[in-house]
């Protein structure tokens, strides 16, 4: 389960600052990239490990979900065939301590 830290400015939950994740915090260093949907949020941020998360908010729902997470440095070691995929397929159950994985539910 994900809990995100939200800054609210003009409207709630405009950007992350922070989210817990596998009983752990992670600070947010840096919006990468953001997108709007109908009713959706999304954000790629990189945190304070280094690595990439897209974090999508469902203001109809008004929760949070870990869409994707991104180990860049893991990324630079995959052999070829591997590295254009862009993510490694796990699933955040299977490995707990792993930190290259993309959960898609």
């Amino acid at each position: 389960m994900i809990t995100v830290e939200c800054m609210s400015g003009y409207k709630l939950n405009e950007r992350p600052i922070a989210f817990n994740l596998i009983d752990r915090r992670y600070e947010v260093k840096d919006i990468v990239d953001r997108w709007y949907g109908e009713g959706t949020s999304y954000f790629k941020v990189k945190a304070d490990d280094d690595n990439i998360y897209l974090l999508k908010y469902d203001g109809w729902e008004d929760c949070w979900e870990l869409v994707f997470y991104q180990n860049p440095k893991k990324l630079n070691s995959l052999p070829e065939s591997q590295a254009g995929s862009g993510f490694l397929s796990r699933s955040p159950h299977d490995a707990p301590n792993s930190r290259s994985f993309t959960s898609l539910h």
